[in-house]
């Protein structure tokens, strides 16, 4: 049975996230397919933070054996953005890579020491995310084969010197995008093989936006954002997009997830925290279109999410994972600024036989290129190459 160490900064069923959602997934979905999976991570639930939440220690959950290991510093996300502010305007030689790496942390020096001493027990590791601590130092502190899931995408971080190591040391990069290999072969030509393996979707049946609508007391057609509602994510457009939309047509504006900035009260705009998986599917069911108006994404999983319920998509064209997407579907559109979008939104809204068939084109994406299965066999391949199997 071939042990492999899942190195990822949170890991848990109730940790949202990218490239945490990814390693849980991947590792429970592995565990059934006959590997041994240990994961090596934090004691933080929330990226914030780093606040120290579960208990260190081992622990099992669904078959993946998770050891986790205390972070030593708290963040203050306010101290660590003024900070980060200053270190990416002083000139590279000026700056002091470890401080920063450190400070974004999670902090895990036992992590660390932990899997140079336990990885005489592991065959190969999966490090997921370039950007922190753990990935940066970890893939530094074991000589067994490294897979990298970078999830990279064009941001300051991805400059810095230490970078240039964490993406040649792995024997292996796995992809989530085109968009994303490419920027990886442009900025570093890793001697690593690259493997675009995608992610896998889950892709529900019978959903229905009927209890949806009774439980909110939604009545009019509504555009759809679904995520970290926070700022970097674009929002701040499109609440002013929207306003003009609301000067032509009765659409509501509703957003779900973890509000991280202040929303501003405009009629029809809707705030409904956290919702379960089953009531997104059928948010995303019910939707005109959704909007992911993010500029840096290195997958955007509510995408594929709302694809797999055949609903369209209008997505930032300044992220080229987005526009891969968008462009490779046909299911959906892109916008750059406000005339954009609001072409974007007219042509859906006043055109509803080819929102269908937009939305029937991004459900034949996901089923041809996000299925488990099909990613599964990839990445065992890889698995394969890597370890000459």
């Amino acid at each position: 049975m071939l042990t492999i160490g899942f190195v990822v900064q949170r890991y848990g069923k109730d940790v949202i996230g990218g490239s945490e959602s990814l390693a849980r997934d991947l590792a429970e979905k592995l565990v059934r397919q006959g590997f041994r999976i240990i994961v090596y991570t934090s004691c933080a639930r929330d990226y914030l933070t780093w606040r120290n939440e579960y208990a260190a220690g081992e622990s099992i959950l669904h078959g993946v054996i998770i050891r986790r290991f205390p972070v030593q510093r708290e963040r203050d996300i306010d101290d660590f953005n003024r900070f980060s502010d200053q270190f990416f305007a002083a000139a590279p030689a000026d700056r002091d890579e470890q401080k920063w790496l450190e400070a974004q942390g999670p902090f895990c020096p036992d992590l660390i020491e932990a899997l140079a001493c336990e990885q005489k027990t592991i065959d190969l590791f999966f490090f997921f995310t370039y950007l922190y601590y753990p990935t940066v130092m970890g893939s530094s502190a074991v000589h067994k084969p490294v897979v990298l899931f970078p999830t990279a995408h064009d941001e300051a971080p991805i400059y810095l010197a230490a970078m240039r190591h964490v993406f040649k040391r792995p024997q292996a990069l796995f992809f989530l995008t085109r968009a994303e290999m490419e920027l990886t072969e442009r900025l570093f030509s890793p001697p690593g093989s690259m493997r675009l393996v995608r992610t896998g979707v889950d892709i529900p049946d019978n959903v229905s936006e009927k209890s949806f609508r009774a439980r909110f007391l939604l009545v009019a057609p509504y555009l759809l954002y679904a995520g970290r509602i926070e700022k970097g994510k674009g929002l701040e457009s499109v609440f002013e997009y929207y306003r003009a939309i609301k000067e032509e047509a009765y659409v509501e504006l509703l957003l779900i997830g973890k509000k991280l900035m202040d929303v501003p009260a405009i009629q029809g705009l809707k705030y409904l925290g956290y919702v379960s998986e089953a009531e997104k599917a059928a948010a995303f069911k019910g939707a005109l279109f959704s909007v992911q108006p993010s500029p840096l994404e290195s997958l955007s999983i509510t995408t594929l999410e709302s694809f797999a319920v055949a609903t369209p998509v209008l997505v930032n064209r300044r992220c080229p994972a987005l526009l891969e997407h968008v462009e490779a579907s046909g299911a959906g559109m892109a916008y750059d600024g406000r005339d954009e979008f609001l072409a974007g939104f007219r042509h859906m809204y006043r055109w509803p036989a080819l929102c269908r068939r937009m939305g029937r084109q991004g459900l034949e994406y996901v089923q041809k290129y996000y299925s488990w299965e099909a990613v599964l066999t990839e990445i065992k391949k890889g698995i394969g190459e890597v370890l000459e199997l």
